[in-house]
């Protein structure tokens, strides 16, 4: 499926996303899709539905044929809810105008649970940018696009329109908006140029399957050039797929590289006409300290009929050589070098030199050159003493050409994808060690609080031991002063007793007691 041209794929994958929303574990749907024509794509994507196609015409093979039926969508002679779901796909913008009411009333009459219909809608940007494409094709075929040409004879549908119809109806409706109208016109103008050119068919499947792969399921947004709309009769559905998102800046860049290599493809194959013969030349220069020149250089021609040249250069006339270029033509292309022979005087000695030149890619000796007056430079590491070079120069084939392009654009694309996958790591590792960073320092942050707050609890407690020390003291100084006012009245007393015992009274009481035996 994702072999599937662009715009096929987004009519039936929407089908089937939606579809398969519906499914209940392994359920069929009886389907009938209108305005099929004859290719039957919907039974690759739904191979356990069960689905007739019908159509204004058909060609007489299969007007027998039972999966298909000839009639008028308009006025379709099956009794109500015959199907179960009803599928027209880029069918309404081709009914007239008169009778689109007419072909929804159908398209719901016959089903019995839903019916789905894709198509292009009025808006300034759509009908600008049929335009340009058509304009595309007509360039190219002297002729409109008979399906915009339609298109522009019935008007594309009035979405307001139609949402005002179905809700006079009293229809349930969902709509939704996919394919940015800049990629489609992108896209359409690629396939029309690799209609001209057939042997661009290889590259523009590349393109195809990068979009089914890469772009769709990003590919939903309200500014679209195709909606889907789905009229619910007797099954409501809750989609859960996205239909709003953004596509990633790297894809978008991706999409633009591979289209400036197939017009890059365009220019090189475009051109070629039996019966043409393009005279072509290689020319090698050789630097002997002056620089290239036209003086020392010398010219091989080189036809379309030769798809390979054997050339040999006499290089003994020149005392020095600095490095040498090889031309292999005057326009862009590719082109192979084989059996790079440099012969010095010593036919033992290998001569080691560095390649550059203005060569777009380089895969081992094949080089893609995507501007006129390509140039290969060998690069010595020293003056040498070389008397002679020879190699095999090739023009690659058109099938080749197809072929190498498409190898070395995904090389580069491969290329591309793991430097961004590599940056995308180390932002990755960044972040994450942000983070580690993040919680180390908020760690760090309530440790110190809580540091701060023990020093505050710390010294509180301190202000308290030192003011219950000075409470203390001054009840010692306290105690210390009553105690010493004790003493002195103990002295006081103990002065006065002594004094009475001293006293002639008390030893009058001391004799009186003996004498009463006391």
């Amino acid at each position: 499926m994702k072999n599937t041209l662009f715009d096929q794929y987004q009519r039936y994958n929407n089908i089937r996303k939606i579809i398969n929303e519906m499914r209940c574990g392994d359920e069929s749907f009886r389907i009938l899709e209108v305005g099929a024509n004859e290719h039957r794509n919907l039974e690759n994507f739904l191979p356990i539905d069960k689905i007739t196609y019908l159509d204004i015409q058909l060609p007489e093979e299969l007007q027998h044929d039972p999966n298909y039926i000839l009639g008028d969508a308009t006025n379709m002679e099956f009794p109500d809810d015959e199907y179960d779901v009803i599928v027209a796909l880029d069918v309404f913008e081709h009914i007239p105008l008169e009778k689109r009411n007419q072909f929804i009333d159908e398209l719901y009459r016959v089903s019995s649970q839903v019916c789905i219909i894709t198509a292009p809608f009025h808006s300034e940007q759509s009908i600008d940018a049929e335009s340009r494409v058509n304009s595309v094709y007509k360039s190219l075929f002297k002729k409109n696009f008979i399906w915009l040409e339609e298109h522009m004879d019935n008007g594309l549908p009035n979405k307001d329109s139609l949402k005002e119809y179905l809700e006079l109806k009293n229809i349930k409706y969902m709509m939704i908006g996919h394919g940015r109208i800049s990629i489609w016109e992108k896209l359409m103008g690629i396939h029309f140029f690799a209609a001209k050119n057939p042997e661009l068919a290889v590259y523009r499947q590349e393109i195809d399957r990068f979009y089914n792969s890469h772009i769709f399921d990003q590919d939903y947004t309200e500014d679209s050039y195709r909606k889907v709309v789905i009229l619910e009769k007797g099954r409501n559905l809750n989609l859960s797929f996205k239909t709003s998102s953004e596509i990633p800046s790297e894809t978008l860049q991706t999409l633009e590289m591979m289209e400036h290599t197939f017009y890059n493809l365009c220019s090189m194959i475009g051109g070629d006409k039996e019966g043409d013969l393009c005279v072509d030349k290689v020319q090698i220069f050789i630097d002997s300290g002056a620089g290239f020149t036209e003086s020392d250089s010398e010219n091989f021609q080189f036809n379309d009929k030769e798809l390979m040249k054997f050339i040999t250069v006499d290089l003994r006339d020149f005392e020095v050589i600095k490095s040498i270029r090889i031309d292999p033509s005057d326009y862009c292309g590719f082109y192979k070098i084989d059996n790079l022979r440099l012969i010095g005087a010593n036919n033992d000695t290998e001569i080691k030199y560095q390649v550059s030149g203005n060569f777009d890619i380089k895969k081992s000796n094949i080089y893609l050159f995507e501007k006129d007056d390509p140039n290969i430079i060998l690069n010595f590491e020293s003056e040498v003493d070389i008397v002679r070079i020879e190699f095999y120069i090739s023009k690659l084939s058109i099938t080749e050409i197809v072929n190498q392009y498409v190898s070395m654009s995904v090389s580069k694309e491969n290329e591309i994808t793991s430097i961004n996958s590599e940056y995308k790591q180390q932002l990755e590792m960044k972040e994450a060690n942000e983070q580690v960073l993040k919680k180390e320092n908020e760690n760090y942050q309530r440790m110190n609080e809580t540091l701060v707050d023990d020093l505050a609890d710390k010294g509180r407690l301190n202000e308290k031991l030192n003011d219950e020390i000075e409470h203390l003291r001054a009840a010692n100084i306290l105690y210390e002063t009553e105690k010493q006012k004790l003493i002195q009245e103990l002295e006081i007393k103990e002065h006065e007793l002594s004094s009475i015992y001293k006293s002639k009274a008390w030893k009058l009481v001391i004799k009186a007691r003996k004498v009463l035996g006391k």
